[in-house]
């Protein structure tokens, strides 16, 4: 895998992020959205997307396949806008194609801790659905700071949001202790989700 911050976009940058954004869809609803959202509509939205990137409003990490070099995943981080909050980095927009999962996620997660250090941010926050990867990201050292059980609907069904944070000198630390990204499970119960 071959791992890019662009800082803007080709137009088949584009048309690849949809695709990969439209291949997941199709199996999750966890991206906002209940099916591919195609080039029509698509488009309109990674222009903006491209426009917010050359502004340097965000980052995107674009991992590609060495074989095809198509994008076969992205991680965009977001920087907290305001002068009190600049030291805050939301991490967005997490999606994986489901033929490349679990071949580079912990080096994509390296790759966002050292960009996220890079640009002068302590803290990360990311939101994730109830039926999503919560595990993982608490795995990976996040903690839920909130929750919002309307968060979306999907079916006919209130789906809860998990708000969660990390502190990136934790996460360092816990690798430099342990060899590994990975955190042991919360044991405390803290997080339950009513099955509704």
């Amino acid at each position: 895998m071959r791992y890019e911050w662009p800082r803007e976009l080709s137009e088949q940058d584009m048309r690849e992020m949809i695709e990969l954004m439209d291949a997941v869809a199709v199996k999750e609803q966890t991206l906002g959205f209940y099916e591919p959202v195609g080039l029509e509509k698509g488009l309109p939205l990674m222009r903006a997307f491209d426009a917010d990137l050359r502004k340097g409003a965000l980052h995107v990490l674009a991992v590609r396949d060495e074989e095809d070099n198509r994008i076969v995943g992205m991680v965009t981080l977001a920087r907290a806008p305001l002068p009190a909050r600049r030291h805050i980095v939301d991490m967005r927009r997490c999606v994986v194609a489901p033929d490349h999962r679990g071949q580079f996620l912990l080096e994509g997660w390296a790759e966002a801790l050292n960009k996220a250090s890079e640009i002068g941010c302590e803290v990360i926050t990311l939101e994730v659905r109830d039926d999503g990867p919560v595990g993982l990201w608490e795995r990976l050292g996040f903690r839920e700071y909130g929750r919002l059980p309307d968060y979306a609907r999907a079916d006919g069904r209130a789906v809860t949001g998990f708000y969660m944070h990390a502190r990136i000198a934790d996460i360092l630390a816990h690798f430099e202790t342990t060899g590994s990204w990975l955190h042991e499970p919360q044991q405390d119960g803290a997080r339950v989700v009513a099955a509704s």
